[in-house]
């Protein structure tokens, strides 16, 4: 374990992380016959888009270039601007923003670490005027207004957001990745922005509740501790998997509906066990239901860490074939999640064994001496993007003030170049859950 973030991180400015934009690009390395082939070979698949490029200023960097090209019957786009997850700065918008290299066709070339993830989609400005991202001056009036318009059509990479509108992906040569992850189920029709992790509630759409996946359940269970419905899903893996009477480890994820709706988890699951990558696992999501009571339940122990606790896990272990032991049992969420996760093995590790923290909100609350305390038998995992700086930071302090103690070696600290983003939250729950539960069960 590294509490040193390896890959270069650019200091944040404005409201994100500034990545240095290379002016002229794309024009400059091809002549208009080499564009015009370039463009061909994209669309017919034989070219990998976004167009990477090696940087010869470090085998850690990677110049990376989107392009947009104007549809046919609507009018000539007059700007265009890329809103890749934790990068639109309001205070430097140039920073994003496509230029013109012939009639029709912009360009914008980005050095990257070579392992940045991200989602993002391109917004057009046509007409006269500013461009509604560069008429607003607040800072998330400015990235919602960046984040408003769809998806690349040139990348046929398509994952969804929170909210489940469709979204593009984006991945450099060593960005993470997990083999079994499924092809997202995007909500066409929910194509409002989604930034920082988060997007307006929608309801769902009709049939999402299950996905239609025969070993996912969906129940509504009265929340005594929050005093209110909340929605949980229940994925069971094959009944082959399984000796007669086998109990298998359980992991509770928060966020539920995203992953259940919208991200076919249940479907990245079964792909994992059979694949022999993970134990075959019973995995609880948990509904958070809105943004409001999502910030109000999740970051605090009283909130939904005690329902899970005190509710959730027992149901799951009365009407389930899951273990009973701690350390058969992780607690999984990003953001206030990922806090709310922390928070479970620290209140409750008689039940709750490990916590896999993605982007954790460590800045909510000092939880170092409380850490420094936790109990030597609980294991936990903390991932953060480098592009969220109080989230990484954060991680790094909390980190360094445990240094010397055995809470230290109980955490894997996973750094990776991203932003507050579900393009790389769903293949590092993955990998996550890979590390805590292997197949050969030896972990």
């Amino acid at each position: 374990m590294s509490t040193n973030p390896t890959r270069p991180r650019p200091e944040a400015r404005g409201s994100g992380a500034s990545i240095p934009r290379v002016p002229g690009f794309f024009a400059a390395s091809l002549t208009d016959a080499g564009i015009t082939a370039a463009l061909a070979a994209i669309d017919r698949g034989e070219v990998a888009y976004p167009l990477f490029d090696r940087c010869p200023e470090s085998a850690q960097l990677a110049h990376v270039t989107f392009l947009w090209r104007d549809e046919p019957g609507m009018d000539p786009a007059t700007a265009v601007i890329l809103s890749a997850n934790a990068l639109v700065d309001h205070e430097n918008l140039d920073s994003s923003e496509f230029e013109p290299v012939r009639e029709g066709l912009w360009s914008i070339t980005l050095m990257v670490p070579t392992d940045w993830i991200a989602s993002y989609r391109i917004t057009v400005h046509r007409g006269p005027g500013a461009a509604l991202w560069r008429a607003e001056t607040e800072r998330r009036a400015v990235r919602l207004a960046a984040d408003a318009g769809g998806p690349d059509p040139l990348n046929p990479r398509l994952y969804a957001s929170m909210n489940g509108g469709p979204v593009s992906v984006v991945g450099g040569p060593h960005a993470v990745s997990n083999e079994h992850l499924a092809a997202a189920q995007p909500a066409a029709q929910h194509r409002g922005p989604s930034i920082g992790g988060q997007g307006a509630p929608q309801p769902p759409v009709p049939g999402s509740e299950t996905a239609g996946h025969p070993r996912l359940s969906h129940h509504v269970l009265w929340d005594e501790n929050c005093r209110r419905e909340r929605n949980v899903w229940v994925y069971q893996p094959e009944a082959g998997c399984l000796e007669p009477g086998e109990k298998t480890p359980l992991a509770i994820v928060h966020d539920g509906a995203t992953w259940v709706r919208y991200l076919n988890i249940a479907s990245s699951l079964d792909r994992a066990i059979a694949a022999g990558a993970l134990a075959p696992i019973h995995v609880m999501f948990i509904d958070s239901t809105n943004i409001e009571l999502r910030s109000a339940e999740l970051p605090v122990a009283a909130g939904t860490t005690r329902s899970v606790a005190e509710q959730f896990l027992p149901w799951a272990r009365t009407y389930f074939e899951v273990s009973q032991l701690p350390e058969q049992t992780v607690v999984s969420g990003s953001s206030f999640g990922g806090l709310a996760a922390v928070h479970a093995v620290l209140e409750y590790p008689q039940l709750i064994g490990a916590a896999l923290a993605q982007s954790p909100s460590l800045w909510f609350a000092d939880l170092s001496q409380a850490l420094r305390e936790v109990d030597p038998q609980v294991r936990m995992i903390f991932q953060a993007g480098r592009y969220e700086s109080s989230i990484i930071d954060s991680c790094v302090e909390v980190l360094e003030a445990l240094e010397g103690s055995e809470a230290h070696t109980q955490i894997d600290f996973q750094p990776l170049s991203g932003g507050h983003d579900w393009a790389w939250w769903a293949p590092m729950l993955l990998n996550g859950l890979c590390q805590f539960f292997p197949a050969d069960r030896s972990g």
